[in-house]
């Protein structure tokens, strides 16, 4: 079955948002080291709010495909997410931290982040976790049957939202990144919701008020960022959190806007690009700091260029065996897409992976 170029589109989209901002780097300490006073600090806060809450309602999207219908489905999905999330994280994390460890110039880690990895969560890695507990818990839900309605799934979105506002989960008490989780929740059934109960193309009026709202909650956001206001600590969380919100619903609503080949093509290589991209980045920074190289915009492109580039290959040549692409990937072999035309816009009638099939409908 094709793939959805829409959602494949954003997939590519949301993985060049995510290597873009471990390029640039959390802190003065990480990525490229720039400071906190930056141009490139700015745009990394800029676009904070988006990119992982994109990826989390991408794959709400996905899974909405086929929601549990029973205790046998709800099995299969966990075994399956076991095997997609969780041996990647063994695997590819340590395999991380083993290289952080080592080699210098790579923001390195301790022994101590071994075990880390494992129970709380190391770099990137918070978001396997995190979304593994998202797919137990949407799961339990759709067996409950408390999803198959509109307004119940809104009822419980926004019970999310507040979640995801007022809950803080104390740091030494973070086990497998429950605040992860939380944080990612709302736009797990963001996208879920888009898939079942949001037509497509969507009404105008629905876009306008997104857009409105979007442009009101980030223009909060970006002059807090600036300095030019400043909030109090939960009006700042309320406010990062309907960001994210206000964007990826836009992004949803506007998908078939977004059908563009290239980021499609890169879109399938999405989670490979996630998991490793911090390789590519990381060899190209160490590279040019050898030669000598250190103007921002050639490390920013060259990194970037590499942070892509190096799981694409990956996964396009040794993701091809078999075991090397189920241990490091969580997937079956990579094989190359025969080329298709260019579908018209359709109202989520292909399947986003051709390991999904369509729903099976409960009502």
């Amino acid at each position: 079955m094709r793939k959805n170029l829409s959602i494949e589109s954003l997939r590519g989209l949301a993985a060049i948002l995510m290597a873009a901002g471990h390029v640039i780097g959390s802190d003065a300490t990480r990525g490229m080291t720039v400071g906190d006073d930056s141009g490139w600090r700015l745009f990394y806060l800029l676009l904070e709010d988006v990119r992982m809450p994109l990826f989390a309602a991408l794959s709400g999207f996905v899974y909405a495909y086929r929601p549990i219908d029973d205790g046998g489905d709800y099995g299969r999905m966990v075994w399956g997410k076991v095997r997609r999330l969780l041996v990647p994280l063994i695997t590819v994390g340590t395999l991380f931290v083993a290289v952080q460890s080592i080699i210098p110039d790579t923001n390195a880690a301790s022994t101590g982040d071994f075990l880390r990895l494992y129970v709380f969560g190391v770099g990137h890695f918070w978001f396997l976790q995190a979304i593994f507990l998202v797919f137990l818990l949407v799961g339990v839900l759709d067996l409950l049957g408390v999803l198959d309605r509109p307004r119940y799934w809104m009822v419980i979105t926004a019970a999310a939202v507040l979640l995801a506002i007022f809950v803080r989960v104390p740091e030494p008490v973070d086990f497998f990144s429950i605040s992860g989780a939380i944080a990612l929740l709302p736009f797990f059934l963001l996208g879920y919701g888009a898939h079942r109960f949001i037509s497509n193309p969507p009404r105008v009026r629905l876009v306008a008020v997104v857009a409105v709202a979007f442009v009101v909650f980030y223009a909060v956001r970006a002059l807090e960022i600036v300095g030019v206001v400043d909030i109090s600590l939960q009006a700042l969380l309320a406010d990062r959190v309907l960001v994210g919100f206000a964007a990826v619903s836009l992004l949803l609503l506007l998908r078939d806007r977004i059908r563009l080949k290239p980021l499609a093509w890169l879109g399938q290589f999405a989670f490979a690009i996630y998991l490793l991209h911090v390789f590519g980045s990381a060899a190209a920074r160490i590279v040019l700091s050898r030669l000598g190289i250190d103007n921002d915009f050639v490390v920013f492109a060259v990194c970037m260029l590499f942070a892509l580039a190096i799981p694409t290959v990956f996964e396009m040549t040794l993701g091809r065996i078999g075991w090397i692409s189920w241990a490091f990937l969580g997937q079956k072999p990579y094989r190359p897409r025969p080329r298709q035309p260019l579908p018209a816009p359709d109202p989520d009638t292909e399947s986003p992976s051709s390991a999904i099939r369509p729903v099976r409908s409960r009502r």
